[in-house]
């Protein structure tokens, strides 16, 4: 399944960043490279889902189907000239 979310990459001074979301409460990793931080935040948060799952926890509304005939909450960019 494919999700949208938010990532903050915050650099760290050997080269890494760390990763957060602020759309998935948990969701730590770390990378150096684009690729690197795309596959470790698929992993972490595969972890998550799992983790989720066992405990009987909710997932958050980020990583929530949408549901038709429902009010929809999305994030995006406009540029006014």
């Amino acid at each position: 399944m494919n999700y949208r979310i938010r990532l903050v990459l915050e650099p760290n001074p050997n080269g890494v960043f760390t990763v957060t979301s602020p759309d998935v409460p948990g969701l730590v990793t770390e990378g150096s490279t684009a690729a690197e931080i795309q596959a470790n935040v698929q992993d972490a948060l595969a972890t998550l889902l799992e983790a989720w799952s066992e405990l009987g926890k909710p997932i958050p509304p980020a990583l929530r189907p949408l549901v038709p005939d429902s009010a929809q909450m999305i994030e995006t960019l406009v540029t006014v000239a």
